[in-house]
């Protein structure tokens, strides 16, 4: 017998599944569950429940740490927003912001393709982009339209015949051009994905840029954030969530599911969804097939190093939400952004609550580097950039993401759609959920964890009722 202590199921009894991952895709699965009255199990390795949406109260100040932004599009937020009755609201305005580009600041206008694009194309031809730059612009704005209806947060599977496992680098290089990729769309897509151009596929990338140019990019949260949101979910599962609690393994024998083992010893379980990330699914479930194993260890994440500073006043022009920095500047951050203007409840009535973003080998660098060390470097670089930035915040604070986002890499999502559709089925009662299986995004995350609780919750009814 596997552990040292058995918890078995009785006979008789409804069904049991394990959740591993107490983030939005594995409360997202057990709160389905539950609603069908299986019983459900989640075990978190973290002391709270959340994942990588998380928040914490600073001199006033709410301060999202993780994901930030909710956007209207995204539909499985939104259906389960609903049903839990946590109230959302549209903002006032689109996301609007610029980039910074050859020693000063490019607005590029919020709002919804095509009323705009007349305008946006005008603008960028006088100040970002040279005319070869303004024809890509718009052969880029042509291919996007011509998917408008495929760019889903909730469902990709229509892209997936252009993730031929080329970057969006790539894509750029051989179908569009660069000028276009390096002063506008690339800083753009790094700043929703935290990473360059050359890490990110076709798919995720299409998908991002296109919901911040033709849906428009308008957020659409609770007042005090995802987090709220967050909070609201985690205590419908809270009965069901052991906090403080790693899963060890995921134990599979001879292609079936049985249970996991945490600390405490053996659980047994009719099935097994694994909300964690896949590279810790490839550590706790060793016995995968390797056809499993490999398309998972062809998952990359980004890595994030993020400052808070809370000041008396937004340095950025009135109205912008954010900057992002291509590499031509030499800029540490890829964006800069004030909180306040999306969600005036973060800050204190008058204040700005800045978040600055690092990502990659920047961020590593600051990850070896004292708290206050790095602050301060990153306080000097705003300011380079940003005079009107204050000298002395209110307060600073920094946080380290090894595993922030997933990258989707080219090639990386049709092949773990396929993964789900046929080869993850010949391991019977293991489902895996979580940002790398949709769209990388927090309702890509969750949209997975509806999918998978509804693929186990066929799976155990069915063999519940087989003689």
């Amino acid at each position: 017998m596997v552990g040292s202590t058995v918890t078995a199921i009785p006979a008789g009894a409804p069904p049991h599944v394990v959740v591993v991952g107490g983030g939005i895709a594995g409360l997202g699965a057990a709160y389905r569950l539950a609603q069908r009255g299986i019983r459900v199990t989640v075990f978190e390795a973290a002391p709270k429940a959340g994942g990588r949406i998380l928040t914490e109260q600073v001199e006033g100040f709410h301060l999202d740490i993780g994901a930030n932004l909710f956007l209207e599009v995204y539909g499985a937020v939104r259906e389960v927003a609903a049903e839990l009755g946590v109230p959302f609201r549209r903002a006032r305005a689109p996301i609007c912001g610029g980039v910074y580009f050859n020693g000063k600041l490019h607005g590029l206008p919020g709002g919804n393709l095509p009323a705009r694009l007349k305008a946006t194309m005008g603008l960028l031809s006088l100040q970002l982009l040279s005319p070869r730059g303004l024809w890509e612009a718009f052969k880029f704005l042509q291919v996007l339209k011509s998917r408008a209806g495929d760019l889903s947060f909730d469902d990709h599977s229509r892209l997936l015949d252009l993730d031929t496992g080329e970057s969006i680098g790539d894509y750029f290089e051989k179908n569009i051009g660069t000028e276009c990729l390096d002063r506008v769309m690339g800083p753009l897509i790094s700043s929703f994905t935290f990473g360059a151009p050359d890490e990110v596929g076709v798919v995720y990338a299409l998908v991002a840029a296109g919901n911040f140019g033709i849906h428009g990019a308008w957020p659409y949260m609770p007042e005090r954030g995802p987090g709220a949101f967050m909070e609201a979910l985690a205590a419908a599962c809270r009965a069901n969530t052991r906090v403080s609690t790693p899963v060890e393994r995921v134990v599979i024998e001879d292609g079936i599911t049985k249970g996991v083992i945490t600390r405490a010893g053996f659980v047994a379980a009719d099935a097994v969804i694994c909300a964690a990330t896949a590279t810790t699914a490839l550590r706790i479930a060793p016995d995968l097939p390797s056809s499993i194993r490999d398309v998972l260890g062809r998952v990359t994440y980004s890595k994030c190093y993020r400052v808070f500073f809370g000041v008396d006043s937004n340095p950025l022009p009135k109205g912008w939400y954010a900057v992002t920095f291509p590499r031509s500047t030499g800029a540490r951050m890829i964006g800069i952004s004030n909180s306040a203007v999306l969600l005036p409840d973060t800050a204190p009535p008058g204040k700005a609550l800045m978040d600055v973003l690092m990502m990659g080998g920047e961020a590593e660098e600051l990850f070896a580097m004292r708290e206050e060390e790095a602050g301060k470097e990153i306080l000097d670089e705003v300011r380079r950039f940003l005079p009107a930035m204050s000298p002395k915040p209110l307060f600073t604070r920094a946080y380290r993401w090894e595993e922030a986002v997933c990258l989707a890499p080219g090639g990386a999502m049709k092949a773990l759609h396929e993964m789900r559709r046929h080869t993850l089925p010949q391991v019977k009662g293991l489902f895996l959920a979580g940002g790398y299986m949709g769209v990388p995004s927090t309702n890509g995350a969750l949209r997975s964890g509806l999918n998978a609780a509804a693929d186990c919750a066929a799976h155990v009814l069915r063999e519940g009722t087989s003689p």
